[in-house]
């Protein structure tokens, strides 16, 4: 993706170096508009250097590459207009640079064309500068760095306990769990009861609340809080709740012997 946004740069660069795009650049503030825009795409391909780098490790570089992929698109939009302009004028023939200007400012729609074609590229241009502060300013000061927010993720642990202060709300929630947990007209030997919703909502709450609640403590002659990070380790995973069920740890054996010792707690 970087590489595609640095083609883009260096082709936007050839395009505004061409015989046509000057010759229509001398007229009025375009050829300064130009020259803004030539500065800028530059300045951009240096930084795209170091977003190559960081591309798949970072989501803020991500998002920067594809705002500023679009608005090279754009420029390129607005650069190909210049190109269609330019050789119609040199259609007209071999006159002097004196006769060309004459000629297009004896048309008032050309006129409007340049004015048009200038507002676009200063407005690329802002967009372009805009983007380029947003890297300057935020990603380098924080950049987020995927594999340490998936170990971040990883280390949040929780737990069975649970404040009876902080539940609030959740009455009606806890009763349906519950009714499921304690129907005894279920045929299934080992049930899934997933909790689902955004972060934040209270899910892991929930579930604390329900397992510590003394109806279920009564019915279930075992039960044990296991808790299962991103990283997905079946034998981690087995090791943890002979554990809980043990209050002791599991000897570190093969998965044939901790699933024989699971067995026996079942």
């Amino acid at each position: 993706m970087a590489e595609a946004v640095i083609s883009i740069a260096g082709s936007i660069l050839a395009n505004l170096i061409t015989e046509a795009l000057q010759k229509v650049g001398k007229l009025g503030g375009i050829k300064h508009e130009l020259k803004e825009l030539k500065s800028t795409v530059s300045m951009i391909g240096a930084m795209l250097d170091d977003a190559e780098k960081r591309y798949h490790q970072s989501y803020q570089i991500k998002d920067w590459v594809e705002k500023l992929k679009e608005v090279f698109y754009d420029a390129q939009d607005v650069l190909e207009e210049f190109n269609v302009e330019a050789t119609r004028q040199e259609l007209r023939g071999d006159n002097v640079m004196i006769e060309e200007v004459r000629t297009f400012f004896s048309s008032s729609n050309q006129l409007a064309f340049a004015l048009k074609i200038s507002r676009k590229v200063r407005a690329v241009r802002e967009r372009m500068v805009a983007i380029k502060a947003e890297k300057e300013l935020h990603l380098v000061e924080q950049p987020m760095d995927l594999q340490a927010e998936i170990e971040r993720r990883e280390k949040k642990e929780t737990y069975s306990f649970t404040c009876v202060k902080d539940i609030i709300g959740r009455d009606n929630d806890k009763r349906k769990v519950m009714e499921f947990l304690l129907d005894l007209d279920v045929k299934e030997r080992v049930s899934i009861l997933p909790i689902v919703g955004i972060g934040g909502l209270g899910k892991t709450t929930l579930a604390q609340c329900v397992y510590n609640d003394e109806t279920v403590s009564k019915h279930f002659n075992l039960k044990m809080w296991v808790c299962i990070s991103n990283d997905f380790d079946v034998k981690k995973i087995v090791k943890n709740i002979i554990a809980c069920a043990k209050d002791e740890e599991p000897n570190d054996g093969a998965m044939e012997q901790l699933q024989s010792d699971l067995r026996k707690k079942n």
